[in-house]
């Protein structure tokens, strides 16, 4: 019915799995946390306070920067580094998903994978530039990128589910993920 075929690469795997951290509702946590800490810096440093309390706001000032805006960049980066360096041998892997009437058959580099029944599958979302089938409770699914359709195509694609799976529930991806 539709086949979709892609390589996972650094690049791929970022835009999937790394949330645009200004749409993160904790980022704007992290923006207080961020003013509170360079305030007290600055603060600390001009009333001529103890080193210590200036080290706490450039403290509060660096965990902010980090946990705000680089920590899923570089827990995604390290996730798909240890991904591809012991499963992969330190290369990039192909995947290929075949969308069929009765599951979903995944391939990875030319070997099956896994199959997945419809039954299993809970929410069907978009993005941008993706499709994510996905199963349960959790953040788990399977992915389908628009431009790598080489059976069928995004639009017919999307068409199919909503006329053959109506009891799958239909929507967009969360904001901090749609790239």
């Amino acid at each position: 019915m539709f086949i979709n075929e892609y390589v996972m690469n650094r690049r791929r795997y970022d835009k999937w799995a790394t949330p645009k951290f200004w749409k993160l509702p904790v980022f704007y946590v992290y923006c207080i946390i961020f003013v509170a800490g360079v305030f007290g810096w600055i603060y600390f440093d001009r009333v001529g306070a103890p080193m210590r309390w200036q080290t706490i706001g450039a403290f509060l000032t660096f965990v902010a920067v980090y946990r705000g805006i680089f920590f899923n960049w570089m827990h995604a980066d390290k996730t798909f580094r240890v991904t591809r360096a012991t499963q992969f041998g330190g290369k990039d892997w192909t995947c290929k998903v075949i969308v069929g009437e009765k599951n979903i058959s995944l391939y990875i580099n030319g070997k099956i994978n896994n199959k997945v029944e419809w039954s299993e599958i809970a929410r069907f979302e978009e993005a941008k530039s993706y499709f994510k089938l996905k199963s349960g409770e959790y953040n788990e699914g399977v992915m389908l990128d628009k431009a790598s359709f080489t059976e069928g195509d995004a639009d017919s694609f999307r068409k199919w589910m909503l006329e053959h799976h109506p009891e799958i529930e239909h929507g967009p991806i969360a904001p901090p993920l749609d790239k």
